[in-house]
């Protein structure tokens, strides 16, 4: 027993303007991930090879976590050579042919040596 639906606009439902965003606000929350757990053994070796990047002038792979909101964010990578350290704010500058940038240690998930050349 199908009904023929002859006013189309009529029969489609309105949208509020709370459901709007709060639809955006979910799909934009599935592109997102959770801060990850970096044990001590893994900080204390991320936090080496940043300081060795300094001292032999070696460029390392970076891969840290930018935070969005709400405990949630991205993950960037980053290649370069680490020029400075700043203890008090507790970050360092990672700076590559094209870029730089600056990169809390609290953020930074993995240091890898970059094998170039």
């Amino acid at each position: 027993m199908e009904r023929k639906i002859e006013d189309w606009f009529g029969s489609m439902r309105m949208v509020q303007p709370e459901q709007k965003t709060e639809s955006r606000r979910v799909n934009a929350d599935e592109g997102l991930a959770g801060r990850p757990v970096v044990d001590e053994i893994d900080y204390d070796e991320n936090c080496f090879r940043i300081y060795d990047s300094t001292q032999y002038n070696y460029a390392i792979n970076v891969t840290w976590f930018r935070e969005m909101y709400g405990g949630r964010g991205v993950f960037e990578t980053a290649w370069g050579i680490v020029k400075q350290i700043d203890a008090d704010e507790r970050r360092f500058l990672l700076v590559s042919d094209w870029d730089s940038v600056w990169i809390r240690v609290e953020d930074v998930v993995r240091v890898t040596k970059s094998f170039t050349g």
